[in-house]
C-alpha cells in the first residue's frame, strides 16, 4: 500500500508566496480606498484599506517619507501586493501615498507625463539653446500681475537695449491653456530670439495650464527657443519638462536673457587692448624674422654668386687651356699638311731637275703611253719645249 501525498504548510505557502512575487499585475499598482484603523508602531504605518464590498491589510514602512493618512480618509496607495508566509498573511505594502483629490491630480499628470516622455518630447536632444545675446524678447503673460513688471525690472537693471514685447495671454482659469497656446502660435511666426512663459506661484489647481497636453506639444513644435518660468522654485509643470530652458521664477528667467553691457563694453575693451599687443607682438616677430631671412638670404646669394664666379674662371680657364691645345694641334696638322704639300708640288719637283711629258692623250706616265710620232710637251722648271716621238725603246 502506498503512502498518501502530502504537502507541508511551509511548501504551501512557499509556494503561494512565489505566485504573487511572479504575478507582475500585483506590483506597481495604485489602488483607491477608505482608510480604516490605523496605527503607527516606531515608524511604520498599519491599516484596512476598504471600500463598500471588501477591504484589504495595508502596510507603509517608514511613513513619515510619504503621506500619513487619517481614519475615514479616502486616499490613493501605490505599491505592491504581497503574501508573508510565515503567519499566512496576505497584505498591500505601500510605497506612497496621496489624498484622493490630489492623488487623481497627480495620477493624472503621471500618466500624461509617462506618455509623453514615452514620445521623446522631454529629451534633451530636442531642445535648442537661446542666444547668448537675446535683442528681441517676447514674454507671454498677464499683462495686469507683478510677473512682466518684475521681469522688465531685473532685465533693465544690466541694459536697455533687449526689446521686451509682451503679449497678454490668460494664465489662469478654464481657457488659459488655451490662450497661451493661440499666443505662442502667433509669436514663434515672429523671430524673437526667444519667448518667455511666465506666471507667478499659485496652487497645484493654478498652475494645471501649464501641464495641458496640447500647450507641452505647441512648446515642442516651436521654432524659437522656450524658456519656462511657472510658478516658484519647487513648482514643476509639464512645460518645465518640455521647454528649452526652465527658469526656477519668471525673475530668473529675466536674469537669464539679460547681460550688463558695461561689462560686455569692458571685455570688449580689454580685448581689444590684448588684441593689440598680440598684433604688435607679431609683427616685431615677423620683421625680426624676415630681418633674419633676408640676411640668410643675402648670403645664400653672395655664396651662390662666388660659387658660380668660381665655376665661370674654372670653365673658362679649361675652355682656354682646350682651345689653346686644338689651336696647337691643328697648328701642326696644317705645318705637316704644308710640308707635304711642298713635297709634293709638281713645280718643286720640276725644279728639282725633273721633266714631266704630255701629249694629247694627257699626261705621260709612261713610254708605252707613247707612240712614234706623237707630239708632246715636255715641261721643265726653268721652261718648256715641244718634240716628236721618234723610235721607242721598251724594256
Amino acid at each position: 500500500m502506498n503512502a498518501p501525498k502530502y504537502l507541508s504548510v511551509s511548501i504551501v505557502n512557499m509556494y503561494i508566496h512565489n505566485v504573487f512575487v511572479a504575478e507582475e499585475m500585483l506590483h506597481d499598482i495604485d489602488v483607491v480606498g477608505e482608510v480604516s484603523g490605523i496605527s503607527v508602531v516606531r515608524g511604520h504605518a498599519y491599516f484596512t484599506l476598504k471600500d463598500k464590498d471588501a477591504q484589504i491589510a495595508c502596510n507603509s514602512f517608514n511613513c513619515a517619507k510619504t503621506y500619513v493618512p487619517k481614519n475615514g480618509e479616502l486616499i490613493i496607495l501605490h505599491g505592491s501586493v504581497s503574501y508573508y508566509g510565515k503567519n499566512g498573511k496576505l497584505s498591500l505594502n505601500a510605497d506612497r501615498i496621496v489624498p484622493y483629490g490630489a492623488g487623481l491630480i497627480a495620477l493624472r499628470l503621471e500618466e500624461l507625463k509617462n506618455k509623453l516622455s514615452k514620445e521623446g518630447i522631454f529629451d534633451v536632444s530636442h531642445k535648442k539653446q537661446p542666444p547668448r545675446y537675446c535683442k528681441n524678447v517676447c514674454v507671454l503673460t498677464s499683462t495686469t500681475g507683478a510677473v512682466i513688471r518684475d521681469i522688465i525690472t531685473t532685465v533693465r537693471r544690466y541694459n536697455d537695449v533687449i526689446d521686451i514685447n509682451v503679449y497678454g495671454v490668460q494664465v489662469q482659469g478654464e481657457n488659459s491653456a488655451e490662450s497661451i497656446v493661440k499666443a505662442l502660435s502667433i509669436t514663434d511666426m515672429l523671430g524673437f530670439d526667444v519667448i518667455i512663459i511666465a506666471r507667478g506661484g499659485g496652487s497645484v489647481e493654478d498652475l494645471m495650464p501649464f501641464n495641458d497636453e496640447q500647450l507641452v506639444r505647441s512648446i515642442f513644435a516651436a521654432e524659437t527657443p522656450i524658456i519656462s518660468a511657472v510658478g516658484h522654485e519647487t513648482d514643476y509643470t509639464l512645460c518645465d519638462f518640455v521647454a528649452d530652458v526652465r527658469a526656477a521664477t519668471p525673475t530668473a528667467a529675466a536674469e537669464l536673457i539679460a547681460y550688463d553691457v558695461n561689462e560686455i563694453k569692458s571685455e570688449l575693451t580689454e580685448f581689444a587692448v590684448n588684441a593689440k599687443k598680440i598684433l604688435i607682438d607679431k609683427v616685431g616677430k615677423c620683421s625680426d624674422n624676415l630681418a633674419m631671412v633676408s640676411r640668410r638670404m643675402l648670403s645664400a646669394a653672395k655664396a651662390r654668386a662666388t660659387a658660380a664666379e668660381t665655376a665661370l674662371n674654372m670653365s673658362y680657364r679649361s675652355l682656354s687651356k682646350s682651345a689653346d691645345t686644338l689651336l696647337k694641334e691643328k697648328r701642326n696638322r696644317y705645318e705637316k699638311s704644308l710640308l707635304s704639300l711642298g713635297a709634293a708640288n709638281p713645280v718643286n719637283i720640276l725644279e728639282k731637275g725633273f721633266f714631266s711629258v704630255e701629249s694629247k692623250k694627257g699626261r705621260i706616265r709612261r713610254i708605252a703611253d707613247l707612240t712614234e710620232g706623237d707630239i708632246i710637251n715636255i715641261n721643265s722648271g726653268d721652261g718648256s719645249a715641244e718634240a716628236t716621238v721618234g723610235k721607242i725603246n721598251l724594256k
